[in-house]
């Protein structure tokens, strides 16, 4: 498989994860088989069952489960929380979880009571994704199952940590995660208390339930299935592309520690089709998942693909 997490590309500057080499189409084959969504989808066909659908066959019930999970995103402006809406969750039971993904320690304080899953414990040591089982047990070991609702944060938006942890969250079928806005000063201005270190939890069960439909393979983005974004900086895009893709490079669409406003981010977008879903890439996950998130943001149907392994395709 080809690497997913290496050297930050484009030369970000931020404390932590950055940029990083992921290959789609291997994990896709390898790991998920080409099935799982179908298969995950069978608890949802069999509920359907119940309310008097009897009389549809399994396979169509089946299809119709996986299709219609796209539709788990609902609104993508659920996928963010202000410090303010965080403080009022932490104080009601049962409380949610607030990971730090980070892979550095923050410069000031913790957000007390987190936990701690930097994003590259989600990841093999030769830089390749895990598998979605792995992945589960990550987590379980973390306190997490696939119920509870999770506050992921970090030290650096632009370094692509959050929302590609965020991203991996929803490909596992995790439904109720969202980002935090932010940073220290704005917690404490909030009325989050700090901490200088993180906290631990008894280990749980995580049971995953794949989603492929986040992920671009080779043969539909050689296919023109999907319009596509390269997310790298000009220089990197000018050095090779893949044929036909638009530039937009991820630093275009962060503002400060969070992302650009809509009109900003309605500008940025305005050559793509709302009505085609976009492949979007860079060397890795990382950098490119910022620019997915906006995309999701501003209501296209978005995947993340890699260079990687579009050049691995190429001879």
């Amino acid at each position: 498989m080809i690497a997913l997490f290496g050297s930050a590309e484009g030369g970000c500057s931020c404390r932590g994860g950055g940029d990083d080499a992921w290959g789609g189409q291997a994990w896709l084959e390898d790991v998920l088989g080409g099935s799982m969504g179908l298969a995950a989808g069978a608890a949802e066909a069999d509920a359907s069952a119940a309310s008097g659908e009897d009389n549809v066959a399994e396979d169509e019930m089946r299809i119709a489960s996986y299709e219609a999970s796209s539709d788990i995103d609902e609104d993508p402006r659920s996928w963010s929380i202000s410090s303010e809406e965080l403080r009022t969750r932490l104080s009601r039971e049962p409380k949610p979880i607030v990971a730090y993904v980070s892979n550095l320690p923050p410069q000031g304080s913790y957000i007390a009571g987190s936990i701690k899953l930097p994003s590259k414990s989600l990841i093999n040591g030769d830089g390749s994704l895990r598998s979605p089982e792995d992945m589960a047990t990550v987590l379980g070991r973390a306190g997490m199952t696939e119920e509870d609702e999770l506050v992921i944060y970090g030290d650096c938006f632009s370094c692509g940590d959050m929302t590609f942890v965020f991203w991996i969250m929803k490909h596992l079928g995790h439904r109720d995660v969202a980002v935090l806005r932010g940073l220290e000063q704005e917690w404490s201005a909030a009325g989050l208390s700090l901490s200088g270190a993180t906290s631990t939890m008894a280990e749980a069960v995580y049971t995953p339930d794949p989603r492929p439909d986040l992920l671009a393979d080779y043969e539909s983005v050689a296919a023109g299935v999907y319009q596509v974004v390269d997310a790298r900086t000009p220089d990197q895009f000018k050095a090779g592309f893949i044929p036909g893709a638009v530039n937009i490079d991820y630093h275009r669409v962060v503002e400060g520690s969070w992302l650009k406003g809509d009109s900003a981010l309605a500008g940025i977008f305005a050559d793509l089709d709302e009505d085609k879903p976009v492949a979007v890439y860079t060397k890795n996950g990382g950098a490119a998942s910022i620019v997915w998130y906006a995309l999701k943001l501003q209501g296209h149907d978005a995947r993340l693909y890699t260079w990687n392994d579009w050049r691995s395709h190429q001879g």
